[in-house]
């Protein structure tokens, strides 16, 4: 058992690899380097002083173990295993180069270094720039590039007189100096320089001039504005008139000349809805307790090591007095775990302790502005006739962060929270009514909305999704009880809708974020509203009757057409003749002695012999000559191909019936003679036929009935039988969306179980259908993108698809039906009845005709007198 403990203790200490003894069995190593170059001459008095302060923290304040300091005077050192941390007072350069030296050797190294240098990894160094109290600008905007504050690929900074040169240079170095960091890119910079005005009229006529000239299609739209006070709410108001603060904008004004006393929200005097601001103003606290120098800043950060060595050392008193030695020396925390550890509790103490800096400090704020003036709304002042302006009355700032030289900024929110968070979670009101397949909505028996979906809603599900807001559904307030639950039902015709109104008449006073349903896009819009990109396209088609099948009283002769029937019955007059002038003049005969009386011998015998030869009927009578033989062979061939060729054919059309020629384009619709249509009055489809100069649409409007929109659709549901009866039962055709079409063909087959109509096959006059939002949106260019991004991934169209009419037997508008095993009935062998009454009839009219022939002839035989013979 021994052996085994042994054995385990060994695996884990060479599983872990951890060779670094414990804080309780020896005392912590820390190496000083003191860069003589960069100190120069307080090089010295800084060394001695540092070294009695050391001496003295670790006597009064490390009570529980000790620490070895071992002081250099150049950062080109290779520091071994042994040492815990590292202190360095040294340059930028030579601050990296130490840390990327030692970077494996797993040290914990807090650095003081100059400004305008990038910090270490927070995650394994604390990193103090020490700087003159007002020099630290450019080590700010360092801070909030390398810390991702902001994403910009390029940043257009405004500034007037009060930035010194040297400071300009320094803030573009800052924005565009590489860092050793994959993550942090150089940032393109322009820069433009503004006259100091201290005039009102004069210092915005200079901002004007500034803004107004910004090629921003070519630099961005992200602004850094380093101003005073009385020139940020002048800047802000010419910013606005120039329209250059949206939803697509980012706008960061550094402000320096405030203290901790002012208020920075008394200094803002207007915020709009959808802008993206932040300000960054000077907290500096200019009491006594304000300190500053190299000294301060390392006696804090040593102080803030020894403090935590402390309390690492106890921790691990406490934890190895409960277990064994060898359970100890097995669970201990590594080198990693314990830099880490001593990391947290030294940020922790200088955020909380430190007093060296404050002399420079700032504080950051952001303006909440998306979706502000929606957050009071409800729905009982929804109704009311007031506007919903964009100008936000309770002004709410985030406090973003702080920013000291010791620990740079500590963000408690983002600095730009809606191009992070969108709307932050806000509930926007949307208003909406039912109409399938755009919006699907479903009431209980309170009349509340329990459940919506449709096309619209599954864009706005997505919106609020990538944009982080939740929706509040509002609807035209007497027209909750028109909504129903039958979503097959046909989508309502816009134009002529009540709630369609009342919803464009909201949104034009602002009392809805944006409406969720589908509007016609049109060039002559009601003023108030604008649309956004079109969610989808609708074609115009048109419906007719189901081609019927035809008449089969005839369908004996439908095998042949009419130039065919037309031939045979010449072929058979004709041979008629031919065989008995070849029967008749053959000398074969008369060699043979044979009489040529009856038989073939009359051309009225050969006639009926081609005609009952053509009904494979045969004939008592034969030529015996072999000219005659070969003309009725060649006949019995010729009636060979054509018997079977009608046989095969007339199979077909009993298998197949004949359907009447579909009407499937505008083209074939106008060259009918018999049909008719009709087109809504005054839809976007009439506006655009009055608009086109192409012929055939010039044609269709005028020989188009104009009908009432409500004559077609009632309501939610379809109820105009009259126009649907007459494309039943008529040659009439109606003109509409596909879509709408194809809901009334649905609707109709739901309800009667039959397949009465079928769609056309071309498709003309797409038609825009789109949201809208009210006139002024800020947030319609982000709606605008999230559609654009949701039609390229497909999800609209997928989206749609779901909610069109399913596809069923009456889908299909071809002429060419499914062949089943056909059984024939009296309709298929009524022609062939008509030819045999036909034929009774013809041969008993004969009939009569030869009997009172017959009877005359004898009547009259008996009048004439005859002469007396003896």
């Amino acid at each position: 058992m021994k052996l085994c403990a042994v054995l385990l203790l060994f695996i884990f200490r060479n599983c872990s690899g951890e060779d670094f003894p414990s804080l309780i069995t020896a005392n912590a190593s820390i190496a000083v380097v003191l860069d003589r170059q960069f100190l120069g001459e307080n090089y010295q008095s800084i060394l001695d002083d540092l070294k009695d302060y050391i001496k003295e923290l670790t006597r009064v304040e490390l009570k529980n173990g000790g620490v070895n300091v071992h002081y250099f005077s150049w950062t080109a050192i290779s520091l071994k295993k042994g040492f815990l941390a590292v202190l360095s007072i040294a340059s930028c350069e030579e601050t990296w180069s130490l840390y990327t030296r030692n970077k494996e050797e797993e040290l914990l190294l807090f650095a003081l270094t100059e400004v305008d240098c990038p910090r270490l990894p927070t995650d394994s160094a604390v990193t103090v720039t020490f700087t003159e109290p007002g020099q630290e600008l450019a080590q700010l905007l360092l801070d909030l590039r390398t810390q991702r504050a902001f994403n910009w690929k390029s940043v257009v900074i405004l500034h007037d007189n009060t930035l010194a040169r040297d400071m300009i240079s320094r803030v573009v170095q800052a924005l565009t100096s590489q860092v050793d960091d994959d993550d942090v890119t150089s940032v393109s910079v322009t820069v433009f320089k503004m006259k100091h005005e201290v005039n009102e009229y004069l210092r915005r006529k200079e901002v004007y001039r500034v803004l107004s000239k910004l090629p921003v299609k070519y630099i961005g739209e992200n602004f850094i504005a380093i101003v005073s006070t009385d020139v940020m709410n002048t800047m802000a108001e010419t910013v606005r008139d120039l329209a250059m603060s949206h939803t697509g904008a980012q706008w960061l004004y550094i402000i320096s000349d405030t203290n901790t006393n002012g208020n920075i929200s008394n200094l803002i005097n207007d915020l709009y809805e959808g802008e993206n601001i932040a300000y960054f103003f000077n907290a500096t606290d200019d009491g006594k307790e304000c300190k500053n120098g190299l000294l301060c800043y390392a006696q804090e950060m040593i102080s803030a090591f020894v403090l935590a060595l402390e309390t690492a050392i106890q921790e691990e008193f406490d934890v190895a007095a409960q277990v064994s030695d060898e359970e100890w020396e097995a669970i201990r925390p590594s080198k990693l775990q314990r830099r880490d550890a001593l990391l947290k509790h030294m940020q922790q103490h200088l955020s909380s302790k430190s007093r060296c800096g404050n002399c420079s400090s700032w504080q950051a704020l952001a303006a909440d502005t998306w979706g502000t003036t929606y957050r009071d709304s409800t729905n009982e002042n929804i109704s009311k006739e007031n506007v919903t302006t964009s100008v936000i009355e309770d002004v709410k700032l985030i406090n973003v962060g702080i920013w000291r030289p010791i620990d740079g900024i500590k963000f408690e929110d983002v600095l730009f929270p809606h191009v992070e968070h969108g709307f932050r979670g806000k509930e926007l009101p949307i208003i909406t009514y039912h109409n399938p397949p755009w919006t699907i909505l479903q009431l209980n028996a309170s009349g509340s909305i329990v459940s919506y979906s449709g096309l619209l809603f599954d864009i706005v599900n997505q919106l609020a999704k990538s944009k982080n807001f939740t929706i509040r559904i509002i609807l035209p307030g007497h027209l909750n009880h028109n909504i129903t639950n039958d979503t097959n039902e046909a989508a309502i015709d816009m134009t002529y809708s009540v709630s369609s109104t009342l919803i464009l008449t909201a949104i034009a006073k602002g009392h809805a974020a944006f409406a969720a349903a589908a509007f016609t896009v049109i060039t002559d819009s009601k003023p108030g509203i604008n649309y956004t990109i079109p969610v989808t396209t609708q074609p115009y088609s048109f419906i007719i009757a189901r081609p019927r099948e035809l008449s089969r009283a005839v369908l004996f002769l439908l095998p042949f057409t009419t130039d065919t029937w037309l031939c045979l019955g010449f072929a058979v007059i004709l041979m008629g003749p031919t065989l008995y002038i070849v029967h008749r003049l053959s000398p074969y005969y008369d060699a043979m002695e044979i009489t040529r009386e009856g038989g073939l011998s009359t051309i009225h015998n050969c006639l009926w012999y081609i005609y009952g030869a053509l009904l494979q009927q045969g004939g008592m009578y034969l030529p015996r000559a072999d000219s005659g033989r070969l003309v009725v062979g060649t006949w019995w061939i010729v009636v060979l191909v054509v018997v079977t060729t009608y046989s095969g054919n007339l199979v077909a059309f009993l298998t197949f019936p004949k359907l009447e020629i579909p009407i499937t384009t505008i083209s074939e619709l106008l060259e009918s003679k018999t049909y008719t249509w009709s087109i809504t009055k005054g839809s976007f489809l009439e506006m655009q036929l009055k608009n086109s100069d192409e012929s055939k649409y010039i044609d269709l409007l005028k020989r188009a009935e104009l009908t009432d929109g409500t004559n077609v659709v009632e309501g939610n549901v379809v109820s105009g039988l009259d126009i649907l009866n007459r494309v039943r039962r008529q040659r009439h055709a109606l003109i509409d969306w596909k879509l709408r079409l194809s809901y009334f063909m649905r609707a109709e087959h739901v309800k009667s179980d039959t397949c009465d109509f079928t769609l056309s096959t071309e498709d003309f006059m797409d038609e825009q259908v789109a949201m809208i939002v009210p006139s002024g949106s800020p947030y319609l260019p982000i709606i605008n993108k999230e559609i654009n991004r949701m039609q390229k991934a497909g999800l609209i169209s997928k989206w749609l698809s779901a909610y069109l009419p399913k596809r069923d037997r009456c889908w299909k508008t071809s002429s060419v039906e499914e062949v089943n095993n056909h059984t024939v009935n009296i309709s298929d062998m009524q022609g062939s009845f008509f030819v045999l009454f036909l034929g009774i009839i013809s041969a008993s009219t004969i009939l009569l005709m030869e009997w009172f022939y017959m009877r005359r002839k004898k009547r009259i035989e008996q009048i004439i007198i005859k002469p007396y013979i003896e």
